[in-house]
């Protein structure tokens, strides 16, 4: 009844707020055209007189937790086929290529022989005849030094996806760490609607290569089952239809509801599982009968659609402009995709888009374990929402961050081998209470929250809660309004037993913490902590019921991001999809935690510049950085000694400065994790519809105020932003025009 309400109050409201079409007094003006809705069997036409709009499809569901026989091959890419080598070779000179007969031509062998090395192998094209949906690349590799004594070096892999004329709609980078003797590199990705060639690359740069192999190259491509849904119930009460869809795994409610104005087309879908399922994909699909002409990219810029592919993330806006209309105001998917296909746009609106939000923890043997599914319990249940509308309404974009701020920058920080000493340099200035500097400078002297990690359990040396010391210093940071968070129980990873995360969890129960960052278990010991055991139920390391009882909300994926600037959402990359944080339901049994992702830098001072700032803010960033700000190793970094006292390094001051001065400004947000997950998941449960050219229903579904909620106006090159609070219900908000 509550969500027929909504229907029925922008009814009123659009009644209210509408502007008429053409006066009563010029009889000579065109009477303005207006949308229709019509249900065609199980697809419903969007029209305008008498030019088709578009078309809204049924959902799609697609499941691979069992792939039948057929639906999937395998091309194994041999370097010798045929008496000829379709592969490319670029390397320093002089080397030697060896194809070594072993397996039939299946190693490849780069010999070597001086100190300045470069080497580059390219595959040949790999032709898609039909579609696929996801596919695996693995080979075995192996690289032999001139010295013993190396330090730790990578091969970069890419991946190119390319559409019918061979150009690329999709790049993915991968980082490949060595170790000695052979090993195996398996990766999984998802394709793009329009791939029908893939090729890959590997190449490093080192001055001490000696010997470069490769062997059994091999690709796998897998059509997931796909499961109809039926048109089971079809209705239209004058300007609504209700259409219903069902499999043996989903029912889809569908609601499209033309405003009384005839001007806006409001879409909500409404998701339920019927059993327990497995998700490889899941979307509803709009098609738009005339070219796209702009996208909303993530830096807030309205941008010429040029590309193939536009894919948007979970805390960005959507918005398309077209010729003969536009859709905007998405609300709860976890993507869209946007295709460019000659006078066409397909959109692609995912309820589940997994491959995208992948399940990960470490295994026994050190290797990342991924899965491209997502698992939908029975019962789950999430609504979703979109609108069409004239492209000369003026478009509001729901600020990620509050108060009218643009960047939004997050610290984090691992607890590994930190010093009471160096804690209290870096979070009051200095040790030394006498200095003038004290209580000054700082993460707490500049009032800059920070998310900060610390163990329970002392050990070998390194301070933990039982330390009374080390456990009143963690108690004043939280007062002073930091976010603390236990960074594992131990800093050993095999004592994060059970019966130890649980005493940590307890003892620290006081403080209402909700977040939680895993520790030391990239070796694969098996442990509690929720990326190696702590989340398989059928383990004796399975902890996660003891974090759902304790009312934990969040923990860290465990994933670095690897970026040489400061955004993680990558506005540029416009077919790229980045995570911030997520909810997987793959994770853990019942309810799940999101996990949030971060950033580590080799150098953060590089990164925390002015110039660097005042690109992230420009482009309206996002950031979670993970550093280690009270580690030994720090010094001379972040923090300097001096009459046996501890003070923050002057660098570090002077970066923490600048951070301060543009909150200050109001053009950085600088949240706590906790602080920052919360707000965005509040944005969440803000659904927007627009009655007319400048007016907004806007329901704000949270139970509270959202204080300093901001809009974000993209017109003629500016981002104009309007503050507001909402309470809870519905708002009624008129634009500038």
């Amino acid at each position: 009844m509550r969500k027929l309400a909504k229907f029925l109050l922008v009814v009123i409201a659009a009644a209210l707020f509408s502007k008429p079409a053409y006066s009563a007094g010029m009889q000579t003006q065109l009477e303005k055209t207006h949308f229709k809705i019509e249900a065609r069997g199980n697809e419903v036409e969007i029209s305008r007189g008498n030019q088709l709009v578009a078309r809204i499809l049924p959902p799609e569901f697609f499941d691979t937790s069992t792939p039948k026989k057929e639906e999937s091959f395998t091309k194994d890419i041999p370097f010798i086929e045929n008496q000829t080598i379709p592969w490319r070779f670029e390397k320093s000179e002089p080397s030697d290529i060896m194809f070594l007969t072993e397996g039939k031509n299946r190693i490849l062998k780069l010999d070597f022989h001086t100190i300045n090395v470069f080497y580059k192998i390219t595959s040949p094209y790999i032709s898609l005849k039909d579609e696929y949906q996801s596919a695996t690349l693995q080979f075995d590799y192996k690289v032999d030094y001139k010295t013993s004594n190396r330090k730790e070096e990578n091969i970069n892999l890419e991946i190119s996806i390319l559409n019918q004329s061979k150009a690329k709609v999709l790049s993915l980078a991968e980082k490949i760490k060595l170790s000695p003797g052979w090993g195996t590199f398996k990766t999984s990705f998802s394709l793009p609607v329009d791939a029908k060639y893939i090729t890959f690359e590997i190449s490093q740069t080192d001055t001490g290569i000696q010997t470069a192999q490769f062997r059994n190259f091999r690709a796998s491509f897998i059509k997931p089952s796909r499961y109809t849904f039926l048109l089971r119930r079809v209705e239209k009460y004058n300007n609504l239809i209700e259409q219903e869809f069902e499999n043996d795994y989903q029912k889809v409610t569908r609601k499209i509801f033309l405003s009384s104005s005839e001007d806006v087309i409001n879409i909500e879908e409404t998701l339920k599982a019927k059993i327990d399922h497995q998700v490889f994909k899941e979307y509803s699909l709009v098609v738009f009968e005339s070219k796209p002409l702009f996208i909303l990219k993530r830096d807030y810029s309205l941008s010429k659609f040029t590309n193939p592919v536009y894919v948007t993330d979970s805390l960005s806006d959507f918005y398309l402009k077209l010729e003969s209309c536009s859709i905007g105001y998405a609300s709860n998917y976890d993507s869209i995709e946007t295709y460019n296909l000659k006078n066409k746009a397909d959109v692609y609106l995912f309820f589940s888009n997994s491959e995208d939000i992948k399940y990960f923890l470490i295994g026994k043997n050190k290797e990342h374990i991924w899965t491209t599914t997502q698992l939908f319990r029975k019962g789950f249940e999430k609504s979703f929402a979109y609108s069409i509308f004239p492209s000369d309404f003026v478009y509001a974009i729901k600020s990620r961050a509050p108060d009218g701020r643009k960047g939004i920058l997050v610290f984090s920080n691992h607890s590994d081998s930190n010093m009471i000493s160096i804690i209290k340099a870096v979070m009051f200035g200095t040790t030394d209470t006498k200095d003038s500097s004290y209580m000054k400078k700082g993460f707490a002297g500049y009032n800059i929250p920070v998310t900060w990690g610390f163990f329970y359990k002392s050990t070998k040396g390194i301070p933990g809660f039982d330390n009374p010391e080390y456990k009143s210093l963690i108690e004043s940071i939280a007062k002073k309004g930091m976010e603390v968070v236990l960074h594992t129980a131990s800093p050993v990873a095999k004592e994060n037993t059970p019966e130890l995360i649980q005493k940590a969890l307890e003892a620290t129960s006081y403080l209402k913490l909700d977040d939680w960052i895993d520790h030391s278990i990239s070796d694969g010991t098996r442990c509690g902590d929720l990326k190696s055991e702590g989340a398989i139920k059928t383990s004796k390391n399975y902890t996660f019921d003891l974090f759902l009882k304790h009312g934990y909300k969040y923990c860290w994926s465990y994933l670095d991001m690897k970026l040489s600037h400061l955004n993680m959402l990558e506005p540029s990359q416009t077919n790229k999809h980045p995570q911030i944080f997520f909810k997987n339901y793959n994770f853990g049994e019942g309810d799940s935690l999101y996990q949030w992702n971060s950033v580590r830098y080799r150098n953060l001072l590089t990164m925390l510049t002015k110039s660097e700032l005042e690109k992230f803010v420009y482009e309206n960033g996002v950031c979670i950085i993970h550093d280690y700000f009270a580690h030994p190793m720090q010094k001379n970094k972040f923090f300097i000694t001096k009459n046996k006292n501890v003070y923050i390094s002057p660098q570090f001051d002077y970066s923490l400065r600048l951070v301060a001065y543009f909150s200050s400004k109001k053009l950085l947000w600088v949240p706590t994790v906790k602080q920052f997950i919360d707000y965005e998941l509040a944005l969440k449960n803000v659904i927007i519809s627009p009655i007319d050219k400048s007016t907004l229903l806007v329901d704000n579904k949270n139970t509270f105020d959202i204080r300093g909620f901001t809009f974000i106006l993209p017109q003629n090159g500016q981002k104009k932003r309007i503050i507001t609070n909402l309470v809870p219900g519905i708002n009624i908000i008129t634009l500038p025009m």
